[in-house]
């Protein structure tokens, strides 16, 4: 449709963000850093905040595209109602088993 008039080779645009079209500003540069310094010292967790739209997601993708295999990772991009759903997002995250367990026992 669109691609052929604007003359693209790809969709610019989909369901899950493209760490191809991330666009490298400074901010999202600096942030790419923080996030790979957390991962070199082994931050247990690494939080990103921002508006809608400016390119948390597809930052996270670009990193974790980037790491070796032998690193666990678990991205959660969802918001939670309570820290129980959190709390079963990150098990599912990390494929450890969260069915029919509570709070304590996650």
């Amino acid at each position: 449709m669109y691609e052929s008039f604007f003359g693209f080779k790809e969709k610019p645009f989909s369901l899950l963000p493209d760490p191809g079209f991330l666009y490298p500003s400074k901010k999202h540069y600096m942030a790419l850093t923080m996030l790979q310094y957390g991962l070199m010292n082994q931050a247990g967790i690494t939080v990103i905040t921002g508006e809608v739209g400016s390119g948390k997601t597809t930052l996270i993708r670009k990193l974790l595209s980037e790491i070796d295999d032998d690193i666990s990772t678990g991205l959660i991009s969802n918001t939670h109602e309570s820290f129980g759903d959190l709390l079963q997002w990150v098990s599912m995250a990390f494929d450890l088993d969260y069915k029919g367990k509570d709070k304590v026992a996650l």
